[in-house]
């Protein structure tokens, strides 16, 4: 969105239909943002947001997978920041965390939380539910790596269309509904690139989940979110 792009399509919006091309501006945000140079590069840089491992070593990421963990382990189904940071300082501790990685996790956990706020006071998450993962910010991030790939001459269309497919099934085994990946989407911009969880960051992801789940032109609300076999 940020250079006018459509994120699912490798073609530019106003060239003739079958044109692929990259514009300077695109080539250069592939290499400052994304450090992609080569097809090795692209590869890699692509592959590791298709498996999730951008945001696997994320603190907010890794403040969900403590609350995950105290909540399977004691049967509740709510966690509130007052018991959530003491059970992220102990997984710190047990782990022997810095104490300054320790205050990253901690800040995290307070920033997802109010980031889930926003999220149910706008709509989108449904009241009494959470957010398990920031994976879709990884996944959107994937499928637009996977286009550009092919507009810079990096890929061709068997090696999009199987990146694509580990997309779509990584997509379908851990979403159950496009209104839950977009959620995850929206709260991995606003945790992972954004300040305070009402930032233009988050109001600008908020919008385009908003009305991808709206739109009846939008795919989401014309193609079913892809199931994992």
């Amino acid at each position: 969105m940020r250079l006018g792009l459509f994120w699912n399509w490798p073609e530019r919006p106003g060239v003739p239909p079958g044109t692929l091309d990259a514009t300077g501006e695109e080539q250069r945000a592939l290499i400052d943002r994304w450090k992609v140079t080569s097809r090795d590069s692209w590869v890699q840089v692509t592959d590791a947001a298709i498996r999730g491992l951008r945001v696997k070593g994320e603190p907010g990421e890794m403040a969900l997978d403590v609350r995950d963990e105290v909540l399977e382990n004691s049967g509740a189904a709510y966690l509130g920041l007052e018991e959530w940071l003491p059970a992220v300082s102990a997984h710190s501790e047990r782990n022997g965390h810095t104490d300054e990685h320790t205050d990253l996790l901690l800040r995290s956990a307070v920033k997802v939380y109010h980031a889930e706020q926003a999220l149910a006071e706008g709509g989108l998450l449904p009241p009494g539910q959470r957010v398990v993962t920031m994976f879709a910010y990884d996944l959107a991030h994937a499928t637009y790596l996977t286009q550009a790939g092919m507009r810079v001459g990096y890929s061709d269309p068997q090696t999009a269309q199987q990146m694509l497919g580990a997309l779509a099934h990584n997509a379908g085994s851990v979403f159950d509904s496009w209104a839950s990946f977009g959620a995850s989407y929206v709260l991995g911009c606003s945790v992972i690139e954004g300040g305070y969880p009402t930032d233009d960051v988050y109001r600008r992801a908020a919008e385009a989940v908003r009305s991808l789940l709206s739109s009846p032109q939008s795919p989401w609300t014309n193609i079913p979110l892809p199931r994992a076999a």
